[in-house]
């Protein structure tokens, strides 16, 4: 008997869906950015480098290595920057923050890099010498945009047997963006009227 119990019980927990942290099953629609495509154009706009002074001394600093990391609820923006001043070389690891919102009137996602400060020192003699600070994240303004899970049509028209036109109208509801492991997904319902 209780061999059969566990089957059941078995049997039933693999016929359970999988569902993504935070994802509500029974939303109709969704669109997804991968943490990949995002890192992808990060990589593409190449290294970002400026230049500076302290006294007498110039120093050149670089933005390497750019990337979001998306974990589920929140997302950081992470990068290093490198300083060079002559034979001096340094570099620094910056964290920042990343608003990604979902603007349904407009049907974009936004993903903005708001900070993402850094301090900028040399190491002379075992001491840390400070030459400046920069904020990383407006080097990488404007905001990366994306269309929602919008549909394209708002009717659609369609023709019936006696000729007339039956328009349906489309719109959509309860959008919900949530931050996955390594995503980005905005969840919506579409609602189908005459």
């Amino acid at each position: 008997m209780k061999r059969i119990i566990f089957t059941i019980i078995g049997l039933f927990l693999i016929g359970l869906p999988e569902t993504s942290q935070g994802q509500t099953p029974t939303q109709q629609v969704g669109v997804y950015l991968n943490e990949t495509m995002i890192n992808n154009f990060f990589e593409a706009v190449g290294p970002v480098s400026g230049t500076g002074k302290k006294k007498k001394t110039k120093y050149k600093w670089t933005i390497v290595k750019p990337k979001i990391d998306i974990e589920p609820g929140t997302a950081t923006f992470k990068a290093r920057v490198k300083v060079k001043a002559g034979v001096f070389k340094t570099e620094e690891k910056t964290k920042g923050v990343v608003d990604i919102n979902y603007n349904p009137e407009k049907n974009i996602i936004s993903i903005t890099i708001q900070e993402a400060k850094v301090k900028l020192y040399f190491k002379l003699l075992g001491q840390k010498i400070p030459i400046g600070s920069i904020d990383v994240a407006k080097y990488y303004k404007p905001s990366f945009e994306f269309a929602g899970p919008k549909p394209i049509q708002n009717v659609v028209e369609m023709e019936m047997p006696d000729g007339s036109i039956r328009k349906i109208n489309i719109a959509t509801v309860n959008q919900n963006l949530v931050l996955e492991k390594d995503r980005v997904a905005v969840y919506s319902d579409l609602t189908f009227t005459q």
